[in-house]
């Protein structure tokens, strides 16, 4: 088994499996990390009231199995199942026994798929969290509730559809015949439509009649699109960015839920908030109720969210929460206190990230409270560890200020300042959510409508965050400025 490392593998069952990070193969390190963030991750979300808009033509559409991506990789004729994150499934699993026999008919040197593994369910569908419950116990774990649908093949060697270059229908047609009859190892059912009524049709059928958690449908054009119901999140707004051109609208809000113990954590960002009336009544109801953080949070763009106290409940329209990133690893969002002085940040913890977020409405009839704005809300769609636990503040190194260089130019008695910043966070090695390297450019200009504008890049080297910075200041210090003292 030399394609992982098999020292710190644990019981699963009659069967092992290895931890994050034990593959050391690189070729199937570099698939297992790359799908899904290439692949699976640039699925489009839409939302049932918006299947007309899918292209006109042939589509396939599958049930969206409500589990976990796992690669199956079939070497020198063994079956193996691999995560992004490089955890590793072997050995005597019935549903690894199943899957070698039916890859064993195009008997390829080495083969990988891609699908979802699941646990099968009495009396529902399968749900997210059965997959942990069923790797856990070690030699006591359940495995044979474990299930594998494949959705698409990434490489199968001397077959036709057995390239990531192959048309899906040409794949599709080689993994129905591979797992043709399977039943923990199995094809993804697929379905061939061209009509939207058809669509409509099999939404009904599989998400409405409570056989999947919404659809799968991948289009003539190679695009591939996931339809899920939307459903609403009441959340606090706690921070805010403006529009560079229009200062008096919000451009974006921050936003929060309440954990069990009155701590907040972070769920993302939204900035579909309807129109510039909309966005400059928001801007009168937020601007009033600034207050301090020693949290820094950087939208997109670069800017950074003006902190405000958590005064306004908004209601998102979502069409999707995510709880791992591309990684396979948990999404970590930031616990904060609400103080008299301000926000303060306490640590990460798992958490979510919203898909598609939408301004639903403002809701005057709620208020700031564990209840209206609970953090549990998230759970009613996905599973999150930590949920109702308290938040200790994590002690870290402080950052180190690296280089610090300024600018001016005065025109008509009036100065115009930029500055550069470059940080050593001295964090990520302890937090792999740090960045190593922060650079920051301010741009101070006070005869303009927004007077500062700034910009945050993230760097992993040293020499990447010299390179950002040589190229903000390339672009931003012509003719007519002077440095000035550090």
């Amino acid at each position: 088994m030399s394609f992982f490392d098999t020292t710190k593998s644990r019981a699963l069952g009659k069967g092992l499996q290895a931890p994050a990070g034990s593959v050391t193969d690189p070729a199937v390190s570099r698939i297992a990390a790359n799908y899904k963030r290439t692949v699976a991750s640039r699925y489009r979300a839409i939302s049932p009231d918006e299947i007309d808009y899918l292209p006109e033509g042939k589509m396939y559409v599958s049930p969206k199995i409500d589990g976990h991506m796992w690669l199956l990789v079939f070497d020198q004729g063994q079956p193996f199942l691999v995560n992004p994150a490089g955890r590793v499934i072997y050995g005597d699993i019935p549903v690894l026994a199943e899957a070698a026999t039916f890859v064993s008919r195009v008997s390829p040197s080495r083969a990988v798929f891609a699908g979802e593994l699941f646990a099968v369910r009495k009396g529902g569908r399968p749900r997210f969290d059965g997959v942990p419950d069923a790797l856990g116990g070690e030699a006591n774990a359940t495995v044979g509730k474990l299930g594998w649908a494949c959705f698409d093949v990434i490489e199968v060697e001397g077959v036709e559809g057995g390239s990531q270059n192959d048309p899906y229908e040409k794949r599709l047609e080689l993994m129905q015949r591979i797992f043709e009859g399977g039943k923990r190892a199995r094809a993804i059912k697929t379905e061939s439509v061209s009509k939207h009524d058809d669509v409509r049709r099999l939404y009904g059928e599989w998400v409405e009649g409570g056989k999947g958690e919404g659809l799968v449908i991948r289009t003539r054009d190679t695009r591939t699109w996931k339809l899920k119901p939307v459903f609403t999140l009441d959340a606090a707004v706690i921070g805010y960015t403006e529009r560079s051109d229009a200062p008096d609208q919000v451009r974006s809000v921050l936003l929060a839920l309440m954990r069990e113990d009155g701590q907040f954590q972070l769920i993302g960002s939204c900035g579909n908030l309807g129109n510039d009336a909309d966005r400059t009544s928001l801007m009168r109801t937020l601007e009033p109720t600034l207050c301090d953080s020693n949290y820094r949070f950087a939208a997109r763009s670069g800017e950074l969210y003006r902190f405000v106290k958590a005064t306004v409940v908004m209601e998102i329209r979502v069409t999707d929460l995510q709880v791992e990133n591309a990684s396979g690893r948990d999404v970590n969002r930031m616990v904060l206190d609400e103080r008299e002085d301000g926000w303060h940040a306490v640590r990460p913890f798992p958490g979510v990230s919203l898909i598609h977020p939408v301004l639903s409405r403002l809701r005057d009839d709620k208020s700031i409270n564990a209840t209206d704005i609970r953090a549990s809300q998230v759970l009613e769609r996905v599973p999150v560890s930590n949920v109702g636990d308290a938040a200790e503040a994590v002690e870290r190194k402080a950052s180190d200020l690296q280089r610090r260089e300024v600018w001016v130019k005065e025109t008509k008695g009036v100065r115009a300042v930029r500055k550069l910043l470059l940080w050593k966070t001295n964090k990520d090695m302890d937090d792999p959510d740090f960045p190593a390297y922060v650079v920051t450019w301010v741009d101070y200009s006070p005869g303009r409508q927004a007077p500062i504008k700034r910009e945050v890049r993230l760097a992993p080297t040293r020499a990447d965050a010299d390179s950002i910075a040589e190229t903000m200041i390339a672009k931003g210090v012509k003719r007519g400025w002077n440095a000035v003292g550090a």
